[in-house]
């Protein structure tokens, strides 16, 4: 079978976010099964303009939203020299600007899937943050055009995928003509992100439990509560430390409210973290803490860190809850996993209730959460197996 991905980010590319890891471990692993992976994406940073990366052909394109319709020339020649390799039996849609391109290139034949990864036109007007007036009708027009983009090409596929439930009743909610929707979860690689097998890395102090945190630092990701809730359990006289990674638009006001709140020196902000960087990172903590106030779609970021045998502190926004629910009521975990978003008090009992446990019980935990993720369908191999059964069944 030969599938061509329409993506707007693969990575390894620079700024590859979540979507562009589904891809590419999708992607990669149909490869070693013996498909051919075709993968159209844009274009980022010095990456070239053609690859190929694990197993699978990479064409890049320039992307210019001032010049649309050259863009999708550009595209409409990509696709023609995929095709000219080698006929595509499926077309997997993955973000709205690439997906647009494509389908307008691709014969009707051709059987299509959209995996959507967030809704490009409403995350876009949600994420506005106190738009100046001025801008209002280019912001109106702006997400109008995107929400109706995508709303195109998925009116256009023959079946719909999401990672998860609460991203199924979105779709359902702001597309009702959308195909039929199925939940295909993330996955993880669980030989990368595992528990340490050595020292921990040099970046985690000796300090009595160390909480991290990895997000890009913009307001819906909940990082002001999340300093608040540990200023109080600094305050209780827990020896802990936060280490923040990722960068933002907030990344200056969250280090001076640090500094307010009395806890500057309990804090570290990282700053970006490589991708090679995380598997230790996450194994070095001793809890992570996804404190979001809303719009988290599915999060990679929770399994990577669950496979490192390290407990999640998350709040119940979104799909948060569909992955760690489950799991709050095995054995082994003696403390909350889930808290309401926004509520500090409520997620510093929790931190507290974390710092509180002994090294052997943290242990366990962290135990309990590996045994999980390897029990349950969020390996990559797993979620590939799901997707090819999903690609036979739409071209049959």
């Amino acid at each position: 079978m030969h599938v061509l991905a329409a993506t707007n980010n693969l990575y390894p590319d620079p700024s590859a976010t979540g979507s562009g890891r589904y891809n590419y471990e999708v992607g990669r692993r149909l490869a070693e099964r013996g498909h051919t992976v075709s993968v159209i994406t844009r274009q980022r940073g010095g990456s070239p303009a053609r690859e190929r990366v694990a197993g699978m052909d990479v064409y890049r394109y320039g992307a210019s939203i001032a010049r649309l319709p050259a863009t999708m020339r550009t595209i409409e020649g990509l696709v023609e020299s995929v095709r000219a390799r080698e006929p595509v039996d499926l077309v997997s849609f993955h973000g709205a600007l690439s997906s647009f391109g494509v389908d307008r290139a691709t014969p009707e034949a051709v059987p299509r899937t959209y995996t959507v990864h967030g809704l490009w036109g409403v995350e876009y007007r949600d994420r506005l943050v106190d738009p100046s007036p001025w801008a209002a009708p280019y912001h109106w027009l702006n997400r109008t055009l995107r929400h109706r983009v995508e709303g195109r090409v998925l009116r256009r596929s023959d079946a719909a995928v999401v990672l998860s439930e609460f991203q199924r009743g979105r779709v359902r909610d702001h597309h009702p003509n959308a195909p039929p929707v199925r939940v295909v979860p993330g996955g993880v690689d669980v030989e990368r992100f595992a528990p340490l097998d050595g020292p921990a890395p040099e970046t985690v102090g000796d300090e009595a439990i160390s909480f991290l945190t990895v997000r890009r630092l913009t307001p819906r990701m909940g990082l002001e509560t999340l300093l608040d809730a540990f200023a109080r359990v600094v305050d209780d006289g827990l020896d802990a430390h936060l280490y923040v990674g990722g960068d933002g638009p907030l990344r200056e006001d969250l280090a001076a409210r640090a500094e307010r709140l009395g806890v500057a020196s309990a804090v570290t902000f990282l700053g970006y973290v490589p991708e090679d960087d995380l598997p230790g990172l996450y194994a070095g903590a001793d809890a992570f803490v996804l404190p979001t106030l809303e719009l988290e779609g599915f999060g990679l970021a929770t399994l990577e860190a669950l496979a490192s045998g390290t407990p999640v502190v998350g709040t119940t926004a979104g799909a948060t809850p569909e992955i760690l629910g489950p799991l709050a009521d095995r054995p082994g975990i003696p403390a909350p996993l889930l808290v309401p978003p926004g509520e500090t008090g409520a997620l510093a009992e929790g931190l507290t209730a974390w710092a509180g446990l002994t090294p052997a019980e943290r242990a366990t935990a962290g135990e309990v959460c590996r045994s999980y993720v390897l029990e349950s369908d969020y390996t990559w191999e797993s979620v590939t197996d799901r997707l090819a059964a999903l690609f036979a069944d739409v071209r049959g």
